[in-house]
């Protein structure tokens, strides 16, 4: 039997006196702010974001019946009247919400359970029984949930290309060396694939084990706990103790509290970001590949072109160059033989 004193111990619920930087809980919903209407039309699930914008350019848009193209124009999704192609906008009467829950062990992250298991949904009241979890944490993981109601801020968070930063805390078998720190950090191989280069950070180290803390932008099936296997460090438990930003600090577990609107705008603004600089990084390259094989394949047609015509202009000369040449001197023969 190990040494107690060489154990980290599991995580412990948070004290209940909160953070003195967090906002208290609160079941109020956020106020109403006045958004971009491209971010309007995008969020009624009308067309994309960037779609949304060549709309407005193009004058499909009016907002109390004056057409805009101005790019960056807000409107007030409850009091402004937003036209689209003739047809009016149709937006929730509620703003959106989102919830951060500390979601316990052993608890489902689904809205219900055909086993009977309990779910993050059993924690809620009645009127946030709408609202949908953030992508998944497994059923022996706790920590950070997020829940909300809103379509396109679960896409942006969830979509691998959005690469939205999860930040998990593990309690591992065995001490962890900085060579397996740095293997973790290229990237292991495991039997869906090998995945992507994330951080990791040993934060405490006894004999016995460990407490490791991974930042990855990937989102697969129980994947820190088959990259720490995979290196040789079974997870004894696991936290998710960020995600996107959002932290648990002074929540306890099984408790939530709802965003207020300040923490949602920052929250979406961070994940548009980095799709915002994903893009950027790659919008260049399409038009730069397409362009080389065109510039190739028009030096290469040429030589292949200029050798065919060659025979055909050097042939005709040569053959009406000879009766030329012959019939003068056919003509002499011809008169000499005439006259003598």
């Amino acid at each position: 039997m190990p040494d107690d004193a060489d154990l980290i111990p599991p995580f412990e619920p948070p004290p209940s006196t909160p953070h003195p930087n967090l906002p208290a809980a609160t079941d109020e919903v956020p106020e109403i702010e006045t958004e971009r209407v491209s971010k309007l039309i995008a969020r009624a699930g009308l067309a994309s974001r960037r779609a949304a914008e060549d709309m407005i350019a193009a004058g499909r848009v009016a907002v109390n019946g004056h057409v805009i193209t101005e790019q960056g124009l807000k409107a007030d999704p409850l009091n402004d009247r937003i036209v689209v192609d003739g047809h009016p906008l149709r937006l929730s009467e509620k703003p959106d919400v989102v919830l951060l829950f500390h979601k316990p062990r052993l608890i489902m992250t689904t809205r219900d359970d055909p086993g009977g298991r309990r779910t993050v949904m059993d924690f809620l009241p009645r009127k946030w029984q709408s609202l949908h979890p953030v992508g998944r944490l497994d059923f022996d993981t706790s920590g950070v949930l997020l829940l909300t109601d809103d379509g396109e801020l679960t896409h942006l968070l969830t979509h691998p290309s959005h690469g939205a930063e999860k930040v998990y805390e593990a309690r591992v078998r065995g001490q962890v060396s900085p060579e397996t720190v740095e293997k973790l950090e290229r990237g292991v191989r495991l039997d869906d694939g090998p995945t992507a280069p994330c951080r990791v950070k040993v934060l405490a180290q006894r004999e016995k084990n460990a407490l490791v803390q991974l930042t990855l932008r990937e989102g697969r099936n129980r994947q820190v706990r088959r990259m720490l296997e995979a290196v040789g460090h079974p997870v004894n438990s696991l936290r998710r103790v960020s995600f996107a930003g959002v932290e648990l600090e002074g929540l306890p577990a099984g408790e939530y509290r709802v965003l207020l609107g300040g923490e949602v705008k920052a929250l979406r603004k961070r994940v548009e970001g980095k799709v915002k600089k994903i893009s950027n990084a790659t919008r260049p390259k399409p038009p730069r590949h397409r362009a080389e094989p065109k510039t190739e394949a028009k030096a290469s047609e040429s030589p292949e072109k200029r050798p065919a015509p060659r025979p055909k202009v050097s042939s005709p000369p040569t053959r009406r160059a000879a009766p030329n040449v012959e019939r003068p001197a056919r003509a002499k023969r011809i008169l000499k033989k005439w006259k003598g």
